[in-house]
């Protein structure tokens, strides 16, 4: 996570000559919680003029779906993580019986095995890391703003390996420098380059181990704000 794919989705979303080319233009926000009937509600929600019964019953909603989606439409399905074909295929059904041509489905996820699934018929897009230069340039500017850091020789060849560790991820950059400059001090950055959490990256996903530095470095009163918040569903 934290590579882009939602931002450059909303840049697509947003731009005007895409708008252009669509009636209707749905957003849904899906995450780990995939409920087919939650976000065909969600998408009934979000056609104009559109009057569907509050219910539960995936049928009755999807009946809405095929009588209310006459135009053409980008429906932009954000964090998917479901992996099985038969739920996306239930999903999809009634959007694959519209007679309006040109619509436009597009996912993003952080799985290359639910973009497979998503994406039979049309190439993906993967994501990869900034480019190491501007990366760093980027890194910088989140730890020293408009500083100058010509006068921090030292602590500039610590900031280049940490960087090196995030791997181009923007929210990374964010998070470790937003940590970097709380003390702009060679011993608290040595502690954080050389710090266990990074030990727990998980295969190419290197927002984990910047993540749990965050967290481990708040005040325990705020570490227990976050415990606290997991208890409720997204």
């Amino acid at each position: 996570g934290g590579i882009g794919k939602t931002t450059l989705a909303r840049h697509v979303y947003h731009n005007s000559k895409v708008k252009a080319k669509f009636d209707i233009m749905i957003w849904i926000y899906v995450s780990a919680n995939f409920d087919e009937v939650k976000i065909t509600q969600a998408i009934l929600e979000q056609i104009p003029d559109c009057e569907y019964k509050n219910t539960k019953n995936l049928t009755v909603l999807q009946r809405g779906i095929k009588k209310y989606l006459t135009k053409r439409f980008l429906l932009v399905l954000d964090d998917i993580w479901e992996e099985s074909e038969g739920r996306w295929g239930k999903l999809l059904a009634p959007l694959r019986c519209t007679e309006v041509k040109g619509n436009v489905i597009l996912v993003t996820t952080r799985k290359l095995s639910v973009a497979n699934v998503t994406s039979k018929t049309e190439a993906h897009i993967n994501l990869s890391g900034m480019n190491e230069e501007i990366f760093l340039r980027f890194f910088k500017q989140c730890i020293f703003g408009d500083e100058n850091c010509g006068c921090h020789n030292k602590l500039m060849k610590i900031a280049k390996q940490t960087a090196a560790k995030l791997k181009g991820n923007p929210l990374a950059a964010k998070s470790v420098g937003t940590l970097l400059r709380r003390n702009i001090d060679e011993i608290n950055w040595r502690k954080i380059l050389d710090s266990d959490e990074w030990k727990f990256e998980n295969g190419m996903d290197s927002i984990v181990p910047a993540l749990m530095l965050s967290y481990n470095h708040l005040p325990y009163h705020l570490q227990l704000l976050f415990s606290y918040c997991a208890l409720f569903p997204e």
